[in-house]
């Protein structure tokens, strides 16, 4: 596929970057705000632009101007106290940016796109348009957004960063279609070619349909001298990617309507430069003369058009239709002339596949030192592409990642906004004839309201009720055990000495009987007991999970404050044996030996 003419590249860039933002071509409108820092800081704080504030206007003069006074003005407008908002810190980053590539990274700068002398420019760039798309964002404007992304992309690309170029393309692109921003036919045919690049095959052949299909939508605002030249470039972009994907007869099928439609108006050069790609299928095929006819074609018109990395790589093709024609002298210089064009205008791409050819041409004449030497140049530059192409993919996912999340975080306020809107326009329009019903949905909400808390007081009163009346019960249950173990205790005493009938120790033994807390009265003092302390026994029972009944029994009576006679009693069971069973209660909680029992089971 052939990449787009400098020249026309640059034209493009300025025409998308004025048809955008409605650029002014009257002269004297600029003039209004000359170079006041202050005047343009209130009018890039505006959301619309106008033809006094474009971006392009203020560009323009600052280009004009030396690069001193440019960066005193670009200080002082980034710090006015003017400078408000997102929108102002999109278009100032995208002002300055625009200035820093035309007076310090154009093509008539560095011809040479891989100097080391741009990487500095190029970062300064990447951050600006970085800074640009993060405000963008924050606007909440998909029309600015969509241009940041794209024409930021369109920059970058021209330092090589294929996978930024593609994937900011194509963000804008896809805002643009969401918002019925017309889309201009260049641009999908564009995006297409750098997907094609990055061999994002289907999506190439997509977008270059969508171009073709752009011009069926006449737009007054396009105006191209020789619109048909993009639609040859579109159907040889879609007849490249079907190549690629060895589909051969449909990639014959676009190229063949390319070759088509540039011959049906005259234009040999872009029917010269079609032709090559063409061979390349011929070629496959094995037609190897009928290939080098092709490949002569586009060599030749090639060079009539200047575009010398692109005769270089007709030049190599011719190589190898050569030496698979047994011309081997022939392939030899072919070869040679596509390095010396290659040293005039630099193609990785071509180069290695230039040094590919050599290194075959070198094995069929017998030179062996030679063919190796081109072979690990190829290697080595081959590796260094493809390497660049797997990164251009991580690349592409992870700004894809990135760019999703920033969508959908916009869609959700904007959908959100959306449904405030329908609200507030409802209640505007409807606001005479629903206020008596507001008013009573008011009152009954306000009822409503009283209604729940007055039903939640009176549930408390009788919370409060439930609970003072479980104390109540509790404290009587317990009482009523202490009064009848002083009973028996007194009994005891008046009968200590003296020999008891079988009667009057009967009616001890069954008094006694009716002192101990049975499984019964457990259940009944354990619901009584729940509705005082609610969480006690869980507590008890996260502090011990293994902890046994018996041992959550003198828990909850120690809780009670009774004393150890008086636990004996309710438990039937003897002092002694309560005395261990709080050891044991002791032990299973983990109280080290100066802990008081009866305090640490209050605190619970």
């Amino acid at each position: 596929m052939k990449k787009p003419r400098i020249q026309y590249a640059l034209i493009y860039f300025l025409i998308l970057l004025f048809e955008v933002f409605s650029f002014s071509a009257i002269a004297q409108e600029p003039e209004k705000l000359g170079l006041n820092p202050d005047k343009w800081a209130v009018e890039l704080s505006k959301s619309q632009l106008t033809e006094v504030n474009s971006l392009g206007s203020l560009a323009e003069q600052l280009i004009e101007v030396d690069s001193l006074r440019v960066f005193a003005f670009l200080d002082s407008l980034e710090t006015s106290k003017k400078a408000k908002g997102n929108y102002f810190r999109t278009y100032f980053y995208m002002v300055k940016a625009a200035v820093i590539y035309s007076k310090f990274a154009g093509y008539d700068k560095y011809k040479d796109r891989r100097s080391e002398a741009l990487i500095p420019i190029k970062e300064q760039l990447m951050e600006l348009y970085a800074n640009a798309l993060d405000a963008a964002y924050q606007t909440e404007s998909e029309k600015v957004i969509g241009w940041v992304n794209f024409y930021s992309s369109r920059r970058i690309l021209s330092f090589g960063e294929t996978a930024w170029a593609v994937m900011y393309s194509k963000n804008g692109v896809d805002l643009f279609e969401k918002i019925n921003y017309p889309v201009e036919p260049p641009v999908y045919i564009e995006l297409a070619e750098l997907l094609r690049q990055v061999r994002e095959y289907d999506e190439s052949i997509t977008y270059a349909k969508k171009g073709i299909a752009a011009w069926d939508t006449p737009n007054d605002e396009w105006d191209y001298e020789k619109p048909f030249q993009y639609n040859v470039k579109a159907f040889n972009t879609i007849g490249s990617s079907f190549y690629y994907k060895d589909e051969y007869d449909s990639a014959l099928f676009y190229l063949q309507q390319a070759f088509r439609l540039a011959t049906d108006n005259m234009d040999s050069v872009s029917a010269g430069m079609v032709s090559g790609d063409i061979g390349r299928i011929i070629f496959a095929k094995s037609n190897y003369d009928s290939a080098l006819t092709l490949f002569k074609t586009d060599y030749e018109y090639s060079m009539y058009d200047s575009a010398y990395n692109e005769a270089a790589n007709a030049l190599q093709w011719m190589a190898k239709a050569n030496l698979a024609l047994g011309n081997k002298a022939s392939a030899l210089g072919n070869s040679k002339e596509a390095l010396r064009l290659l040293s005039l205008w630099p193609s990785r791409r071509y180069l290695r596949d230039t040094y590919f050819t050599l290194s075959q041409v070198y094995r069929a004449l017998g030179d062996s030192d030679s063919a190796f030497y081109f072979n690990d140049r190829f290697i080595a530059i081959n590796d260094s592409l493809e390497k660049e192409i797997a990164t251009s993919s991580l690349e592409i996912s992870n700004a894809r990642l990135k760019s999703e999340e920033s969508v959908y975080r916009i869609q959700k306020i904007n959908n959100q906004k959306q449904k405030e809107l329908f609200i507030r326009n409802c209640l505007m329009a409807a606001i005479i004839l629903f206020s008596l019903i507001v008013f009573l949905i008011v009152n009954r909400g306000r009822l409503k309201n009283k209604l729940a808390f007055e039903k939640a007081e009176s549930e408390k009163v009788l919370l409060e009720q439930e609970i003072q009346s479980a104390k109540e019960q509790i404290n009587s249950f317990t009482a009523h055990v202490i009064e009848k173990t002083s009973l028996i205790e007194k009994l005891e005493e008046q009968l200590n000495g003296t020999v008891a009938s079988a009667e009057q120790q009967q009616i001890i033994a069954e008094l006694s009987q009716q002192t101990i807390l049975t499984e019964d009265d457990w259940l009944r003092f354990k619901l009584l007991f729940d509705k005082i302390y609610p969480v006690f026994f869980q507590k008890l029972k996260k502090n011990s999970v293994d902890i046994t009944v018996a041992e959550q029994r003198i828990a909850a009576l120690t809780r009670l404050e009774l004393s150890s006679k008086q636990m004996a009693a309710m438990l039937g069971i003897s002092v002694d044996s309560v005395h261990k069973a709080r050891q044991r209660l002791r032990h299973r909680l983990q109280l080290d030996p100066v802990t008081n029992l009866d305090e640490y089971i209050a605190g619970i």
